[in-house]
């Protein structure tokens, strides 16, 4: 109900003149009339009061089920999204691997990869050492690292660079090679398999014959961040000892002083991970270069390594100037 212009007027009469026009008795009767009535308030107040109960009881509980149950639902449809995705993945995968089987033979290698229009110069893969090096551990990597050399030998890729986090393959550098020679031996024939030369950073490499062939690098997380620690610190020494001037210490020298101290760029980097997992691999070396990964994948794999190269092959590259 809306308040009269008399009553309006009489009250801003009253307001103006500092409330001396109208004493207590007439303001309260002025309004009086445009209050509700009490059992009117009464019945809005024990509707509240009824809401109010309903709204910390029932209500809250239900709301609460329903919440519960829709947070299930789409758990649920989720777990059986994953469970079908894993097992297309993983029958997908067994069919590629029993029909682009290589039979340890060079020459199924190079026919399927005949057809590509490029290959990488230098291919980089990441290794994981599992259970902490524990049991068989050491074993599996290495018999990894040299399967995937053999690979890389016979679709004619000349470098390869095995990343490992630890760092484990460094300290065993004399057994990596001769696993990796051998390796080679049983896939190419004693007289025909390619040389291999290992490589890492502060170790002497290790060479089978002076002639060309693949050459290996180890690659590890110390590879990273203390090559750039090494590496500011001599730039360092040089600058005050006045060898070199600060303004000839440039991005492309501090580039090739860590090509040449670890490795150059790789064309093509492959984790055989389910998902794109780096581990600490050195930052530099991967900013122009192609990354691969298969969902859902388990294990080192050859079809994963084919679905890479084929990756590669269609991929253009478009360098700003």
């Amino acid at each position: 109900m809306s308040f009269s212009a008399k009553d309006i007027q009489t009250y801003r009469r009253d307001e103006k003149s500092g409330h001396k026009t109208l004493d207590a008795e007439e303001r309260e009767e002025l309004v009086k009339t445009y209050l509700p009535s009490p059992s009117s308030r009464q019945r809005s107040s024990s509707r509240a009061k009824k809401q109010g109960s309903s709204r910390l009881g029932v209500r809250r509980f239900l709301k609460a089920q329903l919440y519960a149950l829709l947070y299930l639902f789409v758990h649920a449809v989720f777990s059986v999204y994953i469970r079908i995705r894993i097992a297309r993945h993983a029958v997908s995968n067994r069919l590629v691997a029993i029909l682009k089987h290589h039979y340890n033979s060079p020459e199924y290698i190079a026919r399927d990869v005949a057809d590509l229009k490029k290959l990488p110069e230098h291919l980089s893969i990441i290794l994981t050492l599992e259970n902490a090096g524990k049991g068989d551990a050491l074993e599996k990597l290495v018999n990894e690292a040299s399967e995937v050399a053999a690979w890389c030998a016979a679709a004619g890729i000349p470098k390869l660079s095995v990343y490992e986090r630890t760092g484990v393959l460094k300290r065993y550098m004399v057994q990596t090679h001769r696993s990796v020679s051998q390796r080679l031996k049983i896939w190419f024939g004693k007289h025909k398999a390619p040389p291999v030369a290992l490589f890492a950073r502060g170790a002497p490499p290790i060479r089978s014959h002076n002639r060309e062939g693949l050459d290996l690098i180890l690659v590890s997380e110390d590879d990273g961040r203390e090559a750039m620690v090494d590496l500011t610190r001599v730039l360092t020494e040089m600058v005050q000892k006045e060898k070199i001037a600060a303004q000839d210490v440039t991005m492309d020298v501090i580039d090739n002083e860590l090509s040449e101290a670890v490795m150059h760029e790789p064309d093509l980097l492959i984790s055989f991970e389910p998902y794109v997992d780096l581990q600490g691999y050195p930052p530099w070396a991967v900013r122009l270069t192609e990354i691969h990964c298969a969902l859902d994948n388990q294990g080192v794999g050859y079809q994963l390594f084919l679905q890479g190269l084929r990756k590669y092959s269609q991929a253009t590259f478009k360098l700003g100037k």
